[in-house]
Formats: structure tokens, sequence, C-alpha cells
């Protein structure tokens, strides 16, 4: 738990902990900013983020929530592990969150602990590399970008990228203009296209990577 996730913690336990348990609503609107990104809430609105968010009832107490925070609080810095893993890793991870910072993906891909990365899930699959999957998005992935993250699950568990090798876009270009409606399009076509193997030609893409393309959004 690095000091901007503590202090994330710390705070929600304060509010948690002042909260009146007649008021439910009230530490879950707080935590509402630590689940969306700015952009997703000022599209939608607090409000409705948290209507959908708390669609399905959660029967957890203050004193649960408070629970869960003391736990990962007290977690053990795990990174020097990385390098026990010989399993392909995939890893989705969102440009925007606030919760998770962006930075936290370079354990995943550093080398420090004996983690080498790739661009691709085929790699990934086939060399026992890791793939970080960037989506531009708040930390609650399935409220934000529900259909892109439903596809990359569906071609995970058709196989897709066992036999198609696409490469992803790095967290830069995943926020570029217009990225949500260019990647929605490839994701389509990819499902009606026959599956190639092999890299794509880099020249293909590069007027796209050039504009900024994402990735899942």
């Amino acid at each position: 738990v690095d000091p901007h996730l503590a202090g994330a913690l710390h705070d929600a336990m304060n509010v948690f902990s002042c909260a009146p348990p007649s008021r439910p609503d009230l530490p879950v609107y707080f935590w509402s900013r630590f689940l969306f990104s700015r952009e997703y809430l000022t599209k939608v609105s607090t409000p409705l983020a948290l209507n959908l968010y708390t669609a399905v009832h959660n029967p957890i107490t203050l004193k649960g929530r408070m629970q869960l925070c003391i736990g990962a609080l007290s977690s053990h810095d795990v990174r020097p592990a990385l390098a026990l893993l010989d399993l392909p890793v995939i890893a989705v991870h969102s440009t925007q969150g606030v919760l998770v910072k962006p930075s936290h993906a370079q354990s995943w891909t550093d080398a420090e602990h004996g983690m080498e990365p790739c661009t691709t899930i085929h790699q990934a699959l086939k060399s026992r590399r890791t793939c970080v999957v960037w989506v531009r998005s708040g930390h609650e992935l399935f409220q934000e970008v529900r259909k892109q993250v439903s596809i990359l699950l569906e071609q995970l568990l058709t196989g897709y990228h066992e036999v198609n090798d696409v490469a992803f876009v790095p967290a830069d270009f995943a926020d570029g203009a217009e990225a949500v409606q260019r990647s929605v399009k490839q994701l389509e076509a990819a499902e009606t296209e026959a599956p190639t193997v092999g890299h794509v030609d880099p020249t293909k893409h590069a007027s796209k990577e050039a504009d900024g393309f994402g990735n899942f959004e």
C-alpha cells in the first residue's frame, strides 16, 4: 500500500466512523470519488453513477467497511514474489484510476521484479510474459466501460488471442482523442475477420498511434 492509497483508506475510515447507521448512502457517496473517473462523473453525474453502482443491495455494515480498510492497510508488499510467477500475466489497468494509480502497473512490467513485458496477449500466452491492457476508465471498469471489458473477457474465453497477435496501445495513447469510437469499431471488426497469426504491420497503424486510440474504451 503506497502513501496515496493509504491516505484514501484512512480518509474513508474517518468518514465511515462518523457516518450515522441511518444514512448508508453517505459512505458510498464519499467512496465514489475513488471508484469513478472525473470524466465519467461529469458525463453521467454522481447520483446516477451511484444509482447504478448500488442497484444490487450490499448488506455490508459500516464496521465491515472499516474492517476491509484495516485489512488493506495491513497487507504486505508481495512485489518480490512476482518473480516466482511462472505464468502468463494479463493485467487490465485503468488510465484514470484514482484509487489505484496508473503508475502501479509498473510493478507488473519491471525487470527488477523478474517481469518481462510484451504488447500482446498472444505473446504473453505463448512465452509466459506480462501484457498490460490499458483502459480509459476509473477504478470501476465494469460500470464505466462494461461493453469493452465484456468483449475482452469473451475474447479470452473463446481463445481469440491464442491465434491473433493484436498489440495493445500504451496508456498515453489509450487516453487519446476519440479513443472510444476507434477501439470499439476495431473490436467489432475483429469479430468478423478470419484469425491471423503474426504481428500486424506497424506501418498500417502509424497514423492511428499518432492521433491516439484506446484498447477497450
